[in-house]
């Protein structure tokens, strides 16, 4: 899990968007209350009561971009209808909703701009291309003859589609829950402010993977409804930037030298003796020469023959903070996290850099761990949950500096 894209703001906004709003004969009613938001039981554990703040009712994942067809249905009653407002369509049936010169084509009505469909009853779900979907879909074109499909559901059925693709569903409940409580933080402090933005986050590794409720398990499922509500806020009530990785390789990273921010709140690096169970906890990557100075270059980074890579300065935590490349015209500094992901994270999988040799064909590195080490450890909290700590103890050891925190309800 790759989080360097990601937006720095603290700004929640309490977002309400009603998947379906008009009155149609075939089920559809005016009422802008759906059982996908109504609240469950208390969670159980300490948690600070933030009455003045909000979470928001409903979330926007941005799912796919494509210039296909695709293919849609539901497992019950659904209807289309423009962004623009107007007549709601029932949809009867397998559709396509697919781009046209003129707009969006779905079933036979063709739309200028954004068309929203959604289901009738909140408990019925889509159905996109075989992989089964809760909430509403928003098409819009782009340019290109493209479609940009997000996603409109509910905060916490969201994270129903999130953890199982995050962290193993048969993880220990307390692993589970503590992943729950930063994914759900995660969301909050990154949805859009800006009123043009048609999105909160993508469904991949540069936020959250998402699977939807197609991936949905029960034993993640609980761990999200025995949290319900629960997120990590600094000492003013503001959401922290829950960033997680796969595992830190023995100690944890502070966010200012991954991305050169001075945004440290709610972050301190921490050794961790918890994940050593990752399967890809030691790794190792052999690399041409030509190979490396092209992914190099292609990252912006212009560098002739490469002859030697060192590291110019470590980090606290004994990451590579600056790499050293010298190449046949001259020498350059690369920040080590712009370095790996020029590499690439799935090949060169952390800065914790244990050995960097010259090989006859290019170089040979050997690290531990896998991602930027800034916060969560994924495997950490594994070995942590196995050794008995509560999720409110293993998200105080990866977020000292946080409150566990729940807002009120929208």
């Amino acid at each position: 899990m790759e989080l360097s894209a990601l937006g720095r703001g603290l700004i929640v906004r309490c977002l309400v968007i009603s998947l379906v709003t008009l009155f149609v004969p075939s089920g559809f009613s005016e009422e802008a209350h759906h059982p996908w938001f109504e609240n469950a039981s208390a969670s159980r554990g300490t948690v600070v009561e933030t009455p003045s703040l909000q979470l928001p009712q409903t979330v926007r994942i941005r799912i796919l971009r494509t210039k296909h067809s695709l293919r849609l249905t539901c497992s019950g009653a659904y209807a289309a209808r423009s962004i623009a407002g107007g007549k709601i369509i029932p949809l009867h049936g397998a559709c396509t909703a697919r781009r046209t010169k003129k707009g969006i084509q779905v079933g036979r009505s063709v739309y200028s701009g954004g068309v929203r469909v959604a289901p009738a009853n909140p408990s019925d779900y889509m159905v996109l291309n075989g992989r089964r979907c809760r909430g509403a879909m928003v098409f819009q074109p782009l340019p290109n003859g493209r479609l940009d499909v997000v996603e409109h559901v509910g905060l916490e059925e969201y994270l129903y589609g999130v953890l199982p693709r995050e962290v193993g569903a048969d993880w220990p409940l307390e692993a589970l829950k503590a992943q729950a409580v930063v994914s759900r933080t995660y969301m909050v402090a990154n949805l859009a402010t800006d009123p043009d933005q048609r999105y909160d986050v993508a469904n991949d590794v540069s936020a959250q993977v998402y699977g939807g409720l197609e991936d949905e398990a029960s034993a993640s499922n609980e761990a999200v409804d025995q949290t319900r509500g629960e997120i990590l806020t600094n000492a003013q009530g503001k959401p922290l930037q829950t960033f997680f990785h796969s595992s830190c390789g023995g100690k944890t990273e502070t966010p200012e030298y991954v991305w050169s921010t001075g945004d440290t709140i709610g972050f301190t690096s921490i050794k961790d003796p918890f994940c050593k169970e990752d399967p890809f906890y030691h790794w190792e990557l052999n690399i041409s020469e030509p190979i490396l100075r092209a992914r190099l270059r292609r990252a912006g980074f212009r560098v002739s023959e490469i002859k030697q890579i060192k590291i110019a300065r470590v980090s606290p935590s004994g990451r590579a903070w600056i790499f050293l490349v010298k190449s046949s015209s001259g020498k350059r500094e690369i920040l080590g996290n712009r370095f790996r992901m020029a590499v690439g994270p799935e090949a060169l999988r952390s800065t914790m850099i244990t050995e960097i040799t010259r090989t006859k064909r290019g170089f040979h590195f050997e690290g531990r761990g896998w991602g930027h080490g800034v916060g969560l450890c994924q495997w950490g909290a594994l070995g942590r949950a196995k050794d008995g700590q509560t999720y409110q103890q293993i998200l105080e050891a990866y977020y000292p500096r946080a409150v566990l925190s729940r807002p009120s309800a929208p």
